[in-house]
């Protein structure tokens, strides 16, 4: 009877697991598709509108018009746009159509840092991170098991059978079959481990974060719609370069919705 429970638990366990891989493989298809036809030129589109607007706001902190307040704070968002542009153009890798060593110009002048020793600092943490993952991976046991050719076919007709018709099997075929199903079992949450892990790294998903496959379609047009609409912000700010008072006025509401967000940070 023991044999029984324990051959039902891994049937039903590899059973899970194979169809979690099986979803994973067909939603990466999917996301593979829909990222590269529809999310990656938008985002292509929101780093060169962001590098526009850095010129502007390098250009507008050289206006006498503007107060010395309005000045710095056009100064720390040139800062803080161009180094989100410039990360997202060296590290993530959107190809981009804009001057790029410009873009470090200005950066450079505005905060003081050079984005290349902060660019190499970050491949750094990411390839230390990457050595510890692929340690962590050859340290695991890696099970090789070479099963007769009886007991994978024994293993076989259980699967096909299911955990609620295992009654009648004989112990002896269970005791065969359980060292087999115990290793298709590894196997598979290794593969799965595995398709995962790669599919984070692709996409640049941090790799704590649980991702749950039935929803990745739907997190992801949820993402091209922020995009979307993040693209029409920045072409709305755009806009408010052409009058200096327009500006001034832009800038006003800004730094109070910048304070704001500071004090919600302090409050935790």
């Amino acid at each position: 009877m023991q044999e029984n429970t324990s051959a039902a638990a891994l049937i039903d366990a590899l059973r899970t697991d194979r169809a979690a891989l099986q979803l994973w493989q067909s939603v990466a298809r999917e996301y593979q598709g829909k990222h590269a036809e529809v999310l990656a030129p938008l985002e292509v589109t929101e780093i060169e509108l962001k590098a526009r607007l850095v010129f502007c706001f390098d250009h507008a902190a050289r206006q006498k018009e503007l107060t010395k307040a309005e000045r710095q704070l056009v100064s720390e968002i040139a800062a803080q746009l161009g180094q989100e542009t410039l990360f997202s153009i060296l590290l993530d890798g959107t190809p981009a159509e804009c001057d790029i060593e410009r873009l470090k110009a200005v950066y450079r002048k505005h905060s003081g840092s050079d984005i290349d020793a902060e660019v190499a600092e970050e491949r750094e943490a990411e390839a230390a991170e990457m050595a510890a993952s692929a340690q962590a991976q050859a340290d695991a046991p890696a099970i090789a098991a070479t099963f007769a050719p009886e007991a994978l076919a024994q293993a076989e007709a259980l699967l096909a059978l299911g955990p609620d018709g295992l009654d009648g099997v004989a112990e002896d075929k269970l005791a065969l079959a359980i060292p087999v199903l115990r290793e298709q079992l590894a196997a598979v949450n290794r593969e799965l481990a595995a398709f995962e892990r790669d599919f984070k790294a692709e996409y640049r998903f941090d790799p704590e974060q649980p991702i749950d496959p039935a929803d990745l379609m739907e997190d992801l047009d949820a993402e091209i719609a922020d995009v979307q609409d993040y693209i029409g912000e920045l072409e709305f700010e755009l806009s408010q370069f052409v009058d200096m008072q327009q500006l001034k006025a832009w800038l006003k509401a800004m730094k109070k919705q910048l304070e704001a967000t500071r004090r919600r940070e302090a409050r935790g």
